[in-house]
């Protein structure tokens, strides 16, 4: 065996899977194409080991007198697809083996992705989505599901999520081009969130950091920075009621001005932000 070893193994599969990847180090990349079957892929990704665990990799392997190494890693991995549900599971006693897994199924399929460190790439459209890792950047297409994206340490930056999304990052930017279902919510610790268009319930907060909406349709908007600007574009010929206050900023409205209060039927958008520093401004919808 030699360290460019690539495993591969290949399953029947005619329609959307149940697909979960369990890693402890590495990257996964999940392609979701309009063709039929499943592909499996595991090789060694030493440069997708963090920091520390990649000395680790490298000392394991110089003296691996016991055969332990990136060879042992990949043989190890739990591959197994059944009743349209496929598993892949890293060995968790080689920790320390950055892989890189690679998954070839169906659109629609459900993703559910656990990492302790890595960054996790999701090419095409996925039904439910569940991403979970330690430390990475997460990358998603679109999901037309139920969506969670948490990460300890990164960037989470997300194409159409339509079925609702609940998405965190301890530190890092968070980017969405749109949102849909029953309601969105985008938490970083320090880092910027923008979104496209929106058109359901959204909570988004940052400790320092900016808050974009860039096209707000309809919703119950709350958006909290403890350091930062907001910025609400709101869909021309929209109703909008809009709350902003910011504690040593500016806050104002580019739009028209009515002083009485709409009824509560008449309003489809209602906006609510808050920075303790930074201009606070409400506008037109944004085009980019």
């Amino acid at each position: 065996m030699t360290e460019d070893r690539v495993r591969e193994q290949n399953f029947e599969a005619d329609g959307p899977q149940d697909i979960e990847v369990t890693i402890t180090s590495g990257a996964v990349d999940l392609l979701l194409t309009d063709e039929p079957g499943v592909s499996v892929r595991v090789r060694h990704r030493p440069d997708a080991a963090a920091p520390w665990a990649e000395g680790l990799s490298q000392l394991m392997n110089l003296f691996s007198s016991g055969g332990i190494s990136s060879d042992n890693a990949i043989e190890q991995t739990h591959v197994e697809q059944s009743d349209n549900r496929l598993v892949v599971r890293t060995p968790d006693w080689l920790r320390n083996v950055p892989l890189g897994v690679t998954v070839r199924a169906p659109s629609g399929s459900n993703i559910d992705v656990r990492s302790g460190s890595g960054d996790v790439l999701v090419t095409g459209s996925a039904g439910r989505l569940s991403v979970r890792t330690g430390s990475g950047e997460v990358k998603v297409d679109r999901a037309d599901g139920a969506a969670t994206v948490v990460t300890g340490t990164g960037a989470v930056r997300l194409g159409p999520m339509l079925g609702g999304l609940q998405a965190r990052t301890g530190s890092g930017d968070v980017e969405v081009s749109s949102v849909g279902g029953v309601s969105a919510a985008l938490i970083t610790g320090s880092g910027d969130v923008w979104l496209g268009a929106v058109s359901t319930d959204v909570n988004a907060r940052t400790g320092t950091g900016d808050l974009t909406v860039a096209d707000a349709a309809k919703g119950k908007i709350e958006l909290n920075t403890g350091s930062g600007e907001i910025r609400v574009g709101v869909r021309q010929g929209t109703r909008a009621e809009v709350d902003l206050v910011s504690d040593t900023g500016q806050a104002r409205s580019e739009l028209d001005l009515r002083n009485s209060p709409p009824s509560e039927g008449d309003v489809p958008l209602r906006v609510r932000g808050r920075t303790r520093s930074g201009t606070a401004v409400v506008g037109a919808a944004l085009d980019g």
